[in-house]
């Protein structure tokens, strides 16, 4: 079996700088662009040079760089494309991020050291496509964002151990969740799949009567007009266990056109919380030595009992009980994968059943709301800032398996229309249950994975619209904010690191973004670790001739402070909004 050392922290950049930021900031992997083919035509993104250096300076830290060609490619476009893959093929990157099937054997052809990621814009919803694409020398498929965690397992399960399965979990949503849209080319005649996308989907609209030309009245009764199709941002981060358990290889960060500071908050983010996934799960201790080999916890069909399973206690009658009961075990795996305690364990889904596995009934069953966000342990305000007082203590060895409380209602609701649509199918193709021999792939439950405090507030210390957890939670979908098309902002970037010295007790030299004044609380933000919080002294502030000034109050200027804390260069210093804003989109 192929085993991975890790789950992947995919991070975004649009630039060299953006790409050295991630890498710095501890990701795993970095994607970005070049100056053509690459569905994202605002940033600058990167030329051949660039990715030279960039493959380079990621190698010498242990990460990789993938190029997206994910562009849908016209007949002109083709010979373009063939050249450029030849240049691309010699600069060190190592994969490939494609959408267009023959783009995938054309890179296949000129370029076969280098991976071949297939693009989310390739819609892939199930494992029958995955395969397919993996016979064609794809090693690694995006998964359409409207999967939820049950078809992330189905895929998973249902794949080659050494295919990976990259899933988003952090950033802006498409109105096409799969990333084919046509309305932007519609109205504006710039096209969306070359990276040119005018996002009339966070455009504000009204309505017209047609015998009453200019006059325009709100869908939704505000002045201001209605965003119809505004789709929420994504945050996965609390969830992060649930979506590695599921299968997913690589965490995708959404972002390219983001600021360098956006890039280092929330890869520092994502790759703290793997690394707690990885201690708290006991795949590594806490100074990162293995101790076990990594494994996601899908349980593959028609597969014996995996040997991690024995080593966690579980015999052949609970690993025949877990078979024997899908339903009420995925119903028991969503409950701890979202985190809700001291739920009442029961094998059936309508909790009247009886099954070979001894349960604990202590608890008491679960809210309708306790899947996924709202009132779970880990709970997400309107804001998406994410509670997390879940505990490990609620899930532990019963009898042949440790299990966790049963989902709510209407988690069991909508597996049961899934299941219920499945054997719709399987009546109009003439086959049974039996006959057919499908059924969802489980995932045996473990504790939550429980995050500081301070790292579930890190996404709210970025300009973000409101959070959702995309579809990965089918009673938890997102949804779009009619109200406003603008992002929450409160906390701003001031400052980033040129230099630290040890010199008079500690000085650290800046390039000025905002107003800084003494008194001040700020935060430098550091790689691998909690924010720096500092008081900015009343005096000892420098203009960059070393004369005293009463505050840093001039963008784009080098100024020094006093600071006893080292800080690395290019660490970015942040500071709460005195009232927080929204930023226009």
């Amino acid at each position: 079996m192929h085993m991975r050392r890790k789950p992947e922290v995919l991070a975004p950049a649009g630039n060299l700088r953006g790409l050295k930021t991630a890498v710095d900031y501890g990701a795993d992997a970095v994607y970005c662009g070049g100056k053509a083919f690459g569905m994202r035509s605002a940033p600058k993104n990167l030329s051949l040079a660039d990715f030279e250096e960039g493959a380079r300076y990621a190698h010498e830290r242990g990460s990789r760089v993938y190029v997206t060609c994910n562009v849908l490619p016209r007949n002109d476009e083709v010979e373009a494309l063939r050249a450029y893959l030849g240049q691309l093929k010699d600069t060190g990157v190592d994969a490939l991020i494609v959408s267009d099937i023959g783009v995938l054997m054309m890179a296949r052809q000129i370029a076969p050291n280098l991976e071949l990621h297939v693009s989310t814009q390739a819609g892939v919803t199930n494992y029958q496509a995955a395969n397919a694409l993996y016979e064609l020398g794809a090693r690694r498929v995006v998964l359409a964002r409207e999967m939820d965690l049950q078809a992330v397992r189905d895929i998973r399960a249902r794949i080659p151990d050494d295919m990976d399965v990259e899933c988003f979990v952090h950033g802006a949503m498409c109105m096409a969740f799969s990333g084919r849209c046509l309305f932007s080319n519609y109205l504006t005649g710039r096209d969306g799949n070359h990276g040119e996308c005018a996002q009339p989907c966070r455009w504000k609209y009204s309505i017209v009567e047609e015998k009453r030309p200019g006059q325009y009245y709100p869908i939704e009764q505000t002045e201001e007009g209605a965003y119809l199709f505004n789709s929420q941002d994504m945050n996965m981060l609390a969830h992060i266990d649930a979506l590695i358990d599921s299968g997913a290889t690589s965490l995708k960060i959404e972002g390219r056109s983001k600021s360098a500071y956006y890039i280092a908050a929330m890869t520092n983010a994502y790759k703290t919380a793997v690394n707690e996934y990885m201690r708290q799960r006991g795949f590594e201790d806490a100074d990162g030595a293995v101790l076990k080999p990594f494994h996601d916890r899908v349980i593959r069909p028609d597969a014996p009992m995996p040997d991690w399973l024995v080593d966690e206690g579980v015999d052949e009658r609970g690993f025949a009980a877990m078979l024997a009961e899908p339903d009420a075990i995925m119903a028991q795996s969503d409950a701890a994968f979202a985190g809700v305690p001291d739920a009442a364990a029961r094998c059936d889904g309508d909790g009247a059943g009886s099954c070979s596995c001894s349960v604990d009934s202590a608890g008491s069953a679960s809210s309708a709301d306790s899947v996924g966000t709202a009132d779970s342990a880990r709970t997400a305000d309107s804001a998406g800032s994410v509670d997390s007082a879940g505990t490990a203590d609620s899930v532990g060895p019963v009898g042949t398996i440790g299990i966790a409380g049963p989902a709510d209602s209407a988690a069991r609701s909508t597996r049961r229309k899934a299941n219920a649509a499945s054997a719709d199918a399987r009546e109009i193709a003439g086959l049974s249950e039996a006959s057919d021999g499908w059924r969802h792939a489980l995932a045996a439950p473990a504790p939550p994975v429980v995050l500081p405090d301070w790292l579930l507030e890190e996404p709210d210390k970025v300009a973000h619209r409101d959070y959702s957890t995309g579809f990965y939670y089918p009673d938890q979908k997102v949804t779009q904010n009619t109200d406003r098309s603008a992002y929450f902002r409160a906390w701003l970037v001031v400052g980033e690191v040129l230099s630290w010295s040890a010199s008079e007790g500690g000085r650290v030299t800046i390039m000025s973004r905002n107003k800084i004044e003494p008194g001040q609380l700020v935060e430098f933000v550091l790689p691998g670790a909690p924010p720096l919080a500092y008081t900015v002294p009343e005096s000892g502030l420098r203009d960059e001739n070393g004369d005293p000034v009463p505050a840093v109050n001039n963008p784009a200027h080098v100024f020094s402070l006093p600071c006893p804390h080292e800080v690395p260069v290019n660490a970015a210093i942040r500071s709460r909004t005195k009232k927080p804003t929204l930023k226009a989109a």
